[in-house]
């Protein structure tokens, strides 16, 4: 019988759902919540050296307790590499950047006069988001030199070290929607999630409804992932009026809570068969 270790935060529902397929499937799983996890900083084997399914909610925890246990000798899913690669924002551009993956333009600077400036050169509006964070949190959209005195000032003199770092990137003009693909090991299938308000994202009150996947979404969705080295991601697409496709973000703990039931799709088993298949 086959064992997964499974690291969590808080056991939501998609933990509760992944845990009950693998277990459906004849799985020995064993969850374990991150908080309680203290970890040698050696090759010494934790548990039995097996699969671990890395679904912590804390972007910090998540990339040392990976990183930690591959040295370990376990098998990591999402591996560290793809962990750290997608909970920055900054990691995940060059990452897509070093494949030609299309995105939106974007900079990244580390003084406010000097990224004013450069906003100004490239043009409004523009959106700055933090280089870490999630679920569409301070994602601002700049629409003229003075809102970015503003934000640059609020980037720059607040907050610590870590978070003097501005990414300031291209404002897509969306159709009322994004595109979201699921890759597991390959597309899956896909959601659109539609709002009034341009942050096209669940958390904030986007409606998620299911849309099938073209081959050339596919394609751009399953390059992503392997261009971070994620194996079960989500890859999120910007579409403009004009039908243009690019790489937005990356998610390295798939979520689907809030859109299972309108998209149909079975990530919860279609995420055990791939953790099944890859544990030894």
């Amino acid at each position: 019988m086959k064992k997964v270790d499974l690291v969590y935060t808080r056991m939501r529902t998609e933990e509760r759902m992944l845990t009950d397929a693998l277990r459906a499937r004849g799985c020995t799983v064993e969850t374990h919540a991150d908080s309680d996890m203290v970890l040698s900083l050696s090759r010494e084997r934790w548990k039995d050296g097996g699969t671990v399914v890395m679904r912590g909610m804390s972007f910090t925890r998540a990339r040392y307790l990976a990183a930690i246990l591959e040295v370990k000798g376990s098998r990591v899913l999402n591996t560290a590499r793809a962990i750290a690669t997608c909970g920055d924002k900054a990691l995940t551009t060059l990452a897509l950047a070093e494949q030609d993956i299309p995105m939106p333009w974007s900079f990244l600077g580390f003084e406010q006069d000097a990224c004013v400036a450069e906003m100004d050169r490239r043009g409004y509006p523009c959106v700055t988001k933090p280089v870490l964070g999630s679920w569409g949190r301070m994602v601002a959209r700049v629409d003229g030199t003075h809102a970015a005195e503003g934000m640059m000032s609020m980037r720059f003199e607040m907050g610590g070290a870590q978070e003097h770092v501005a990414l300031v990137q291209q404002y897509i003009d969306k159709p009322g929607y994004d595109l979201r693909v699921y890759v597991i090991g390959e597309a899956v299938g896909g959601m659109r999630r539609r709002s009034e308000h341009w942050v096209t994202n669940t958390a904030r009150g986007a409606v998620p409804e299911r849309y099938e996947v073209p081959a050339p979404h596919a394609r751009l969705a399953e390059r992503a992932a392997r261009a971070v080295g994620g194996e079960m991601v989500a890859v999120d697409l910007l579409e403009t009026r004009e039908g243009e496709v690019m790489v937005n973000e990356i998610n390295h703990c798939v979520e689907f809570a809030r859109s299972i039931e309108s998209t149909r799709i079975p990530l919860p088993e279609l995420m055990a068969d791939y953790i099944l298949g890859a544990t030894r």
